[in-house]
């Protein structure tokens, strides 16, 4: 998927990059495939006479030469057509298709499978480029558990066909094709390939090797990782083994040369890319309640202190008035209290502006963070007056007047094993990692920057978190938990792209390979997510009790969507089905169930209440979505058909009308022994098809079965809206 992604905004980039030259301003190059050549192209494939507005752009970068074919209708649905052509060669390198219309129709389900959408994208790939695609394999995409959520808001497949030579993946090479799950039709298409010979895999490394110099020059470091989830201001604290570079590993497999595709010098890297001293999320301004506690309260510091302990490290000119001054909770530190304050200098010269903001804990009246930002640094001549090692002690020093305590529990990080520093460099980084138990905390330290010139400190950061730290005994050895790294992730041999010397190459390199996460905890190395939690592997549900049933296809088809998510084995089609596994069902396949961190996040804000069963969150649920009415049902009874008819009903919207029970005539046997309540929805259901009588009769207090609740579930899914 980031494959595709990448894909799609570089394509994007490229077109409005292009946009903004005039059509054949250098037409005067000649590309090897004319303009004329580029429509013909394109024509060949595409009917193009449905549109009636039409332009043509030319743009040349270092990748190459590209004509732009834009075919637009003035009317609606106004459609779409784009298309690049690489101008040198003359292949289609993208193209995109709007049809101006929702093609969904409003069903839940596709109506193309994933299986016919992979056909349809083999034949579209073969038409434009069948040598180049007869190199390529399919890889599948992960893709999210419950597909219904995906399809009802991107009803789209995405497949990838990647490049292979002698066997190796050639990585970022290959076909990004986008089929519409619902019409069938190509609506994107990328194809990225590199002509140049590839260097041959003939005396290479090994991997075992490899991966020798992997531990040696990487491998894993034990750390301690905090995980904050921002929406319940929860925090973890876990002992983790962590790949030090997963995304800028390489090892030459022609040389056992350590490569990297490059990274950033001296990077804050425990701070927001902004660089600006104001706080990521600030909380409202105080109302009259709050600042009247705030005057109460002895143990927050007014903010002329404040300004006083900025003024003890920073010097502010007397030029600089000072603009801004917020207290708030500092987001991530629930009951902290935290003073932002800033100042600026604008003599209405646009050179002559400058700002200084500053963070200061209201509580300990500790100096948190300063940014000093002064635009005639950028203006006048520059000389490099200190070298890293001057300017490093300038770091040190400063750290021991503003964190002499805290100075004791951080290390400074190797600047040596960084990017090498150029010859002239205008400010130096310097970053601190936080030390406990003898164990890094990167999420923790300081990060100091010094300007080169004047000596002066321009910039400081400090993270520091009051938190629980678990105790390192028990955790696996790190040889061990290499060990099982390269077991179960390792290294993969592939062909890479590297730029060098202002030109794009492929080298055969040994680089990590693909997971789903490079935190491992590490007492038993289960791959952990973005909240700390561990990742399980989710085996493809089959059960054992539906083969050659009469449901088999509809039962399957929910298990593998996650609709149907029963532990276990056997599925026991024919059983009762409760009201809450049935509600869950719906609920899921509506995306009206919170599931993951949505649910844990109604049990911590309250939407459920502490004490409920699950089966009694899925009635709320339920009740909220608006598929049942409070005290209509519980969890644990069975489902009518008639109240099925009725969570049917109302899923679709069409409570309204179904209230209106007089209209109605329902064609069964028995259909005046319908709930006078239930009579519209049972009317309407057997009229949409969703659900069917047996016999003749509609049975409206028969209990349903998983078997057929499966199997509505499906013709409520494929029903067009």
């Amino acid at each position: 998927m980031k494959r595709i992604k990448a894909i799609l905004v570089w394509t994007i980039i490229l077109l409005l990059i292009s946009s903004t030259i005039p059509a054949f301003a250098l037409a005067s190059e000649n590309p090897k495939f004319s303009r004329e050549q580029a429509v013909e192209l394109v024509k060949k494939f595409f009917d193009t006479s449905i549109y009636d507005k039409f332009s043509i752009e030319y743009n040349e970068r270092s990748e190459g030469k590209f004509w732009y074919l834009n075919w637009s209708t003035s009317k609606e649905p106004y459609k779409r057509l784009s298309v690049t052509v690489d101008a040198d060669r003359g292949n289609i390198v993208y193209l995109s298709r709007y049809s101006g219309e929702d093609t969904r129709k409003g069903s839940l389900l596709p109506k193309i499978s994933e299986e016919d959408a992979k056909k349809i994208a083999e034949e579209f790939a073969s038409k434009l480029q069948p040598e180049e695609f007869k190199m390529t394999v399919y890889r599948r995409q992960d893709l999210p558990p419950v597909r219904p959520l995906i399809d009802i808001y991107n009803p789209r497949y995405h497949l990838y066909f990647e490049r292979v030579y002698e066997g190796i993946p050639v990585l970022n090479n290959g076909f990004n094709i986008t089929v519409d799950s619902y019409t069938g039709e190509v609506v994107d298409y990328s194809f990225q390939w590199i002509f140049e010979e590839l260097p041959s895999p003939k005396k290479i490394i090994s991997k075992e090797d490899a991966e020798k110099v992997f531990l040696e020059k990487s491998g894993l470091t034990l750390m301690y990782r905090r995980f904050f989830t921002y929406d319940t201001r929860e925090q973890k604290i876990k002992l983790v083994y962590q790949v030090k570079n997963p995304y800028d590993f390489y090892v030459d497999a022609l040389t056992g040369e350590v490569l990297s595709r490059g990274s950033y010098y001296g990077y804050p890297k425990f701070f927001d890319e902004t660089g600006g001293g104001e706080p990521r999320q600030v909380v409202s301004e105080l109302t009259p309640q709050e600042q009247k506690e705030l005057e109460a309260s002895k143990k927050l510091i007014p903010k002329e202190k404040a300004v006083e302990v900025v003024k003890k490290y920073v010097e502010i000119p007397g030029d600089y008035k000072q603009r801004y001054a917020g207290l708030y909770e500092d987001y991530e530190n629930p009951g902290s209290r935290v003073w932002s304050i800033t100042w600026e200098k604008n003599s209405g010269t646009p050179d002559d502006y400058g700002s200084i903001s500053a963070r200061v804990d209201a509580m300990t009246s500790e100096l948190l963070s300063f940014d000093i930002y002064d635009r005639t640094r950028y203006s006048e001549d520059f000389k490099q007056n200190l070298d890293m090692k001057a300017a490093e002690k300038k770091a040190d020093d400063f750290l021991k007047t503003v964190q002499p305590e805290k100075y004791r529990m951080v290390k400074p990080e190797n600047h040596e094993n960084q990017r090498p520093v150029p010859e002239k460099i205008r400010e130096f980084v310097f970053n601190y990692t936080r030390q406990v138990n003898g164990i890094p905390f990167p999420d923790n330290g300081f990060s100091v920057t010094v300007d080169a010139q004047s000596g002066r400190i321009v910039s400081y950061y400090s993270r520091w978190t009051d938190a629980t730290f678990p105790a390192p005994e028990g955790i696996m050895d790190k040889q061990q938990a290499e060990n099982l790294f390269l077991k179960k992730v390792g290294l993969q041999l592939a062909y890479t792209q590297f730029n060098e010397s202002e030109k794009r190459g492929y080298r055969l390199v040994y680089g990590i390979s693909p997971s789903p996460s490079y935190t491992f905890d590490a007492f038993d190395m289960k791959p952990l997510d973005y909240a700390g939690n561990p990742i399980e592997e989710k085996p493809k549900p089959e059960f054992t009790d539906i083969k050659g049933h009469w449901a088999e296809d509809d039962i399957q088809l929910l298990a593998n969507m996650g609709i149907i998510d029963w532990k276990g084995e056997k599925f026991y089609p024919d059983e009762k089905i409760t009201a809450a596994e049935f509600l869950k069902m719906m609920l899921t396949a509506t995306g009206n169930y919170p599931v993951g961190e949505e649910l844990e996040l109604m049990l911590k804000f309250g939407t459920f209440a502490p004490h409920e069963t699950d089966g009694e969150k899925i009635i709320d649920a339920a009740v909220r979505a608006g598929f049942v009415k409070k005290g209509e049902v519980k969890p644990e009874s069975p489902i009518t058909r008639e109240l099925m008819a009725a969570i049917l009903v109302r899923a679709l919207g069409y409570e309204r009308v179904a209230s209106l029970q007089d209209i109605y005539v329902i064609k069964a046997e028995d259909g005046a022994s319908v709930n006078p309540a239930y009579r519209g929805h049972a009317a309407i259901a057997m009229g949409l098809g969703l659900i069917k009588g047996i016999s003749g009769k509609f049975l409206p207090q028969a209990p349903v079965t998983r078997a057929q609740a499966a199997t509505v579930v499906v013709r409520f899914m494929k029903m067009e809206r």
